[in-house]
């Protein structure tokens, strides 16, 4: 039986698994019976259509009895049903591992969202993966409330219970320390970005944060230890925060892109972005360049396919067109020839890449971005042209002579 109870499993790439922690379980993530935080998530329209949305769920009590004693021995050779004790976190762990191995393997990428222990159990499978193959599908891993040094509250509990996941809890014990250790050695862990809860009385900042935690990945929200992992709608904070880490991670793990040269064999003399600068009588090197920057920006199309990044690269666009309108403006207000209108637009556009052009879509270089102008232009309409007194008759007509 597995151990991963699916609130969503339509055989998406890419799958969000939740790690509960001590005496958690499926309902550590509800905020009633029809809310809860994997399903919002597997209702998110920035996530559905890539996502699976898994939970890990593991035996934790506080309890170490299973009732009388009188009735042991009955239900040890009576009962179908297993008896579950309280394991230590490095066995929980192997059994998240064996998860991966058998029921995760499908999956390109695997983000995590841990609650409390299950933090330090998710990175004990992370370290094991790592030191057994040198590689991990997790891509990202999302720390809420997480003790990476302990809790003092567990702490305290370890001496009114003999509950071993208590005593690998207590601040700075050897299972809470050695994994500290570990991940700060860790040649390849998966970015991690960590969120505590301002109002948490279990689990305090400094431990929540971790030691190698940097500014940049930490970061509060106004809940407690029990309400940061059971946001009520998608405009919560936290769950915000939880779909923006997510969707950075995946962007961080995209096919490198890189720039290519680009040999012009006149595949694209009869496209409208060539045409209208043929009309313009644009210079014929800038013209190629241009090719360049085109074939560019095409290929970088090629890598961005969901809905996420299609909204996104629709904003860039966007920008992009917005340089060419006030360079058009610029190029009839001051007479300028179409190689110096063209030339401007392309400068612009470079020297505003790390600014107004800035976008989380971070793979895409100047060059993509001047492509994109060109790609704009390979419509059969005068939005995007080089010459104020281009028609669509003129583009109509040299695209006969080009076919």
């Amino acid at each position: 039986m597995s151990m991963i109870t699916w609130v969503k499993k339509e055989n998406k790439p890419n799958a969000v698994i939740f790690v509960h922690g001590l005496k958690g379980g499926q309902e550590t993530w509800s905020f009633n019976e029809n809310i809860s935080f994997p399903k919002l998530l597997a209702d998110d329209p920035q996530l559905s259509d890539r996502y699976d949305i898994g939970c890990f769920n593991y035996f934790t009590t506080f309890t170490t009895t299973y009732g009388v004693a009188k009735g042991i021995f009955a239900r040890l050779f009576k009962s179908r049903k297993s008896i579950r004790t309280n394991l230590p976190i490095t066995e929980i762990a192997q059994l998240l591992r064996t998860e991966f191995e058998v029921n995760l393997s499908e999956y390109e990428k695997v983000m995590i969202i841990a609650h409390s222990m299950g933090g330090l159990v998710s990175k004990a499978c992370i370290l094991g993966q790592l030191e057994e193959t040198q590689t991990t599908a997790v891509r990202g891993f999302i720390s809420l409330a997480v003790p990476h040094t302990g809790a003092k509250i567990a702490e305290m509990g370890s001496f009114l219970s003999s509950n071993v996941q208590l005593a690998d809890l207590s601040v700075l014990s050897d299972a809470v320390y050695q994994l500290s250790r570990d991940w700060v050695n860790a040649t390849t862990p998966p970015p991690t970005k960590y969120i505590y809860g301002a109002h948490d009385k279990y689990v305090d900042k400094k431990s929540a944060l971790a030691i190698e935690s940097l500014k940049k990945d930490s970061r509060a929200v106004d809940e407690d230890h029990i309400s940061i992992c059971k946001p009520k709608s998608q405009h919560e904070t936290i769950y915000k925060a939880v779909v923006k880490y997510i969707l950075e991670f995946e962007s961080n793990c995209k096919t490198p892109l890189t720039i290519k040269d680009f040999k012009d064999d006149k595949q694209y003399d009869d496209q409208f972005f060539v045409l209208k600068m043929v009309i313009a009588d644009v210079h014929e090197s800038i013209a190629g360049n241009a090719k360049g920057y085109y074939f560019n920006a095409e290929e970088a199309r090629k890598l961005f396919t969901s809905d996420h990044d299609k909204k996104l690269l629709g904003v860039l666009y966007g920008k992009v067109k917005e340089i060419y309108r006030q360079e058009h403006e610029h190029h009839i207000a001051n007479k300028t020839t179409p190689d110096q209108f063209v030339q401007r637009v392309h400068a612009k556009i470079m020297s505003e890449d790390g600014s107004y052009l800035k976008t989380l879509l971070s793979e895409l270089d100047g060059i993509h971005k001047k492509g994109m102008i060109h790609q704009l232009a390979n419509k059969e309409d005068t939005d995007v042209v080089w010459s104020s007194n281009t028609t669509i008759e003129d583009i109509q007509a040299k695209r006969g002579m080009a076919q």
